[in-house]
């Protein structure tokens, strides 16, 4: 995979890009006095802020819910952007997650104090929401979650092999290690921290949840300093995971335990 290929594999998904059928599915879950779907389409297709807007809308997720298999000739990039932003959304109306996030970034981000209004402008970047979304659509492909790059044969398992790969890279390779590393902590943080704890309490292994997300932040920085992030509008992006990872993987773990996977 060369460089554009893979910076496409990070942006691959958009509201701006959506498919006809989850257009198409939008429409008709949304409009409620016109059947014209066709021409709506026509005119709306390609506004972010306009599809935002509707996508947010109540009617288009309890439709989503309301269906037992959530399938509906979706997309996985629609339904995670669904889930995502509706959790983005209730969290930034929690005054009780954001009185208790606030203390928790401030402990490691002592250059720039966080305070409510900044969380809320993380939890209101639709930028953050729409790379998680292209990431989670990534790892849904299990073989992804070890590998750097599509088409690659070999699979990492540990943080420190993928490092040592770096060191030993060229420029291009190494942003893709980096954004790959920080995914990856992201991921297993948001969205199998119970399997993190289990492992480090209970099968005595060296790594707890910290490891993770000391990791991520990290690396995060580092692609958001790299050459290819500015080139492609990527560097606030992944400032903002590496500076807010602790609360986009509680917003990721919210998701997951209350419309993904509910109990």
């Amino acid at each position: 995979m060369n460089k554009k290929e893979e910076i496409q594999e990070l942006q691959s998904h958009s509201l701006q890009k959506l498919s006809d059928r989850d257009l198409l599915f939008l429409i008709e879950s949304y409009v409620t006095k016109r059947d014209d779907y066709e021409n709506i389409a026509h005119l709306i297709r390609g506004d972010e802020d306009i599809i935002g807007q509707m996508i947010d809308n109540d009617r288009i997720f309890n439709k989503v819910m309301d269906c037992t298999s959530k399938i509906l000739g979706i997309s996985p990039f629609f339904m995670f952007s669904l889930f995502l932003r509706k959790s983005f959304k209730e969290k930034s109306t929690d005054p009780e997650f954001v009185a208790q996030a606030i203390p928790i970034l401030n402990s490691t981000d002592t250059v720039i104090p966080w305070d409510k209004e900044r969380l809320i402008n993380l939890l209101e970047d639709t930028q953050v929401s729409n790379y998680v979304a292209n990431m989670l659509v990534k790892f849904s492909q299990s073989s992804r979650l070890f590998k750097i790059s599509e088409g690659e044969k070999e699979t990492y398992h540990y943080i420190v092999d993928m490092i040592t790969d770096s060191l030993k890279s060229d420029n291009k390779r190494k942003f893709s290690i980096y954004c790959h590393i920080g995914n990856y902590t992201l991921f297993l943080t948001g969205m199998f921290s119970e399997y993190i704890k289990y492992r480090f309490e209970y099968r005595r292994r060296l790594v707890d949840r910290q490891y993770y997300i000391d990791f991520g932040k990290t690396y995060y920085a580092l692609a958001a300093t790299h050459t290819d992030a500015k080139k492609n509008n990527l560097s606030e992006t992944f400032l903002q995971l590496s500076r807010g990872f602790e609360v986009v993987a509680q917003v990721l773990h919210f998701m997951n335990g209350k419309y993904l996977f509910p109990k």
